[in-house]
């Protein structure tokens, strides 16, 4: 389309809006809408949607009273869906970082002259009856009353909507914000709620909306729909009811989160509490010493929520780091060449060489969680190559104890998490957990669980998961008489449950220290116990119910657990050698039956599947008899086969060079051995190592 040509989206009763489509690629840059636009042709001819989503954490004006958690990663999610599920020319952009000053941008001249200037702003988060919160670069409470948010809001041309997701913001008692933005002629309608919403209608009501909307209604019809999610209150509509959004064109809606590619895990769960005054420290950290690529160091005791922090911050922070950011885990013991190459695999890089030159390059946010499971030689070499980052990139760490190697670092910044949450936050986190498994608890009993636990997120989901029993009032008593030493506490916990699960669930239990991973599928984990009757099959459901020490996910289809679980019946139940290796033989089956089926998702998803149950899978090579049976090579074929090719993956690499020196070791004819010794072969000069390579396929060969 040339520079002045135009294009109309029918908006409202009777009046044509054209949409001026202009735009320069030296000026992309600028917009979130700018961003999405690179991705189609057309971004003009779209409707535009701009949403702002801000939940601050940290309120310096109230420094004990944390802001009420909102879970707005939930809400995005939910309005994701609802404009994919449209199948039409919708262009939904996120604003980041949800500031006033970055709004002001993407509602700026230079935006409408590009052709992109938004035809809907969506705002959700808290509000009140004479303002907005924002948050501030750092994630602090930024309170935006009326006038100041119309002295910013100096836009070029009307919005024709405007969605106030957020409490009171057309509260009656006043002249509402919703009316405001309407009277004074920056929106041709405004939508708002007259009172507190709750977090869940506030997202069902959002989906809701939009999805009716594109289906050509107009605004007054699609509100009536939408407000069904309600509970307490209806919304408020102000301006012209009669406005609709017709003539899209179908096609595939575009979403455009603003954040940088990432292999970040899903936080998952019920969402996140507390914690905001370590985010803030966390943040001004990056803000104040970004020029000398600061290591963030958390240390803390086990359970007490380290990698639900450095998540959290990962994922508020991720706009600063255009390079991107990469996680990795060392569950179950690693090299740090392993987790070099996890980083450098979650980032697009074909080498472990190129993750340093890469945060060089552009700013890059490397997430490295559980390295108290890396041998403190590798430690050492860590600390090494964390010397080397590159300006405007920064790493982030989680250990329980802390260590001197990683601490002296010139750029280093221990920051211990040594406390549990704070009393209001660890209430929501009990309510919350209590809703989740649908639990009935009264305040009360809230207020108990909090006092026990002292706000330790681990023992407050025990004690959750356990506050049904009619019992547990002298378990709480117990573990209040314990202090501040949380390891007593669960400690305490843990055998108060291991008294209430029978022999099947003592076998489960039992069974976890065998899956480093710290989740498992049903089919390995019943496996593992050796025991095939019906009772034995009862065994992971016995200790959920009994004890609460396992959970479903019944998305993922897996068993999860805490690591302190796995600990735990390591030391009051500890296998044998002899017996781990019967119980890993016994799960060849299922787990071959499991990389079978993995073969059938996408690359890059069974990549992940792979990566995560690495723990798991690594430690039964060293189980493989020799020379193997007919079910130990069944087992390693469907590894193989669930495996990318060595160089088309950077993560697994150095794993797969283990997998294949173990299958040559326990080949038992010529032609298995010259096919492992070739995959070996493939495997060394995918790493690099061409020599080692060329000798294990000259062996193939001369076998062959």
């Amino acid at each position: 389309m040339t520079p002045d040509s135009r294009d109309s989206i029918h908006i409202g009763g009777d009046v044509s809006h054209s949409v001026l489509v202009t735009g320069s690629g030296n000026d992309i840059h600028i917009s979130v809408m700018a961003r999405a636009a690179a991705q189609v042709a057309e971004p003009q001819a779209m409707l535009r949607i701009m949403a702002v989503l801000a939940a601050p954490v940290f309120d310096p004006q109230r420094p004990q009273q944390p802001p009420t958690a909102l879970d707005l990663r939930d809400e995005w999610q939910h309005l994701k869906q609802a404009i994919q599920a449209t199948h039409a020319a919708i262009l939904l952009a996120r604003q980041t970082p949800p500031t006033l000053t970055e709004l002001q941008r993407q509602l700026s001249p230079r935006v409408l002259d590009q052709g992109l200037f938004p035809h809907v702003w969506h705002f959700s988060g808290h509000g009140w009856q004479q303002g907005l919160l924002f948050e501030d670069e750092l994630g602090r409470v930024q309170r935006v009353p009326v006038h100041r948010l119309l002295q910013a809001l100096a836009l070029p041309q009307p919005l024709d909507l405007v969605v106030l997701n957020a409490c009171e913001t057309a509260a009656t008692e006043v002249r509402s914000l919703v009316q405001t933005l309407v009277d004074v002629g920056l929106a041709r309608a405004a939508v708002g709620h007259p009172r507190p919403v709750r977090d869940d209608e506030a997202i069902a009501f959002a989906q809701t909306l939009y999805a009716n909307l594109s289906d050509g209604v107009t605004l007054a019809t699609a509100l009536q729909g939408a407000n069904r999610h309600l509970s307490t209150h209806q919304a408020v509509l102000a301006g012209d009811g009669a406005l609709c959004f017709r003539g899209l064109g179908k096609g595939q809606p575009l979403i455009d989160d603003a954040l940088p590619a990432s292999n970040l895990p899903s936080r998952g769960g019920i969402g996140f509490y507390g914690r905001g005054k370590q985010l803030v420290d966390m943040a001004r950290v990056l803000h104040e010493r970004r020029s000398l690529a600061p290591v963030l160091i958390l240390a803390g005791p086990p359970g007490i929520g380290k990698t639900s922090l450095a998540l959290e911050f990962a994922h508020r922070q991720a706009w600063r780091f255009p390079g991107g950011v990469a996680f990795a885990s060392a569950t179950g013991g690693t090299s740090t060449d392993a987790l070099l190459a996890v980083l450098a695999g979650a980032l697009g890089l074909q080498k472990a060489e190129e993750l340093l030159p890469a945060t060089a390059q552009q700013p890059t946010l490397l997430v490295l969680d559980n390295l108290e499971d890396v041998e403190a030689g590798e430690r050492q070499k860590l600390a090494r190559t964390l010397e080397r980052l590159g300006e405007g990139s920064a790493a982030l760490l989680t250990l329980r104890p802390p260590d001197p190697d990683l601490e002296e670092l010139a750029t280093a910044r221990s920051m211990p998490l040594q406390e549990g949450l704070d009393e209001s936050s660890a209430h929501a986190y009990v309510q919350a957990l209590a809703r989740h498994k649908g639990i009935p608890l009264q305040d009360h009993q809230c207020a108990a669980l909090v006092q026990a636990a002292g706000g330790h997120p681990e023992l407050l989901r025990l004690l959750v998961a356990l506050a049904q029993h009619s019992d547990l009032q002298s378990l709480l008593q117990d573990v209040r008489q314990r202090g501040n030493d949380y390891s007593e506490r669960l400690d305490r916990v843990y055998a108060w449950c291991a008294e209430r699960v029978d022999e099947t669930g003592r076998m489960a239990w039992q069974t976890l220290a065998l899956f480093p991973a710290m989740q498992a599928p049903a089919a390995p984990l019943l496996a593992a116990m050796t025991a095939n009757s019906a009772q034995a099959r009862r065994g992971p459901a016995e200790l959920r119910q009994s004890a609460g020490v396992v959970d479903f996910d019944a998305q993922r289809q897996l068993w999860t657990w805490h690591a302190t679980a796995a600990e735990y019946a390591a030391r009051h139940w500890p296998l044998t050698e002899d017996e781990s290796q019967k119980r890993g033989l016994a799960t060849l089956a299922a787990w071959q039956a499991w990389l079978t089926e993995l073969r059938d998702n996408e690359p890059v998803r069974r990549e992940e599947q792979l990566l995560a149950h690495r723990p798991n899978l690594a430690p039964l090579l060293a189980y493989l008899p020799q020379p193997a049976s007919e079910a130990a090579w069944a087992f390693l074929q469907a590894l193989h086969r669930a495996l990318p090719a060595p160089d088309r993956t950077l993560a697994l690499r150095t794993w797969q060079e283990d997998v294949y020196r173990a299958a040559v070791a326990v080949a038992d004819s010529d032609k298995r051995l010259a096919d492992m010794q070739l995959m070996l072969g493939w495997a060394l000069s995918s790493l690099g190592r061409r020599q080692e390579a060329l000798a294990a396929t000259e062996e193939a060969v001369a076998i062959r």
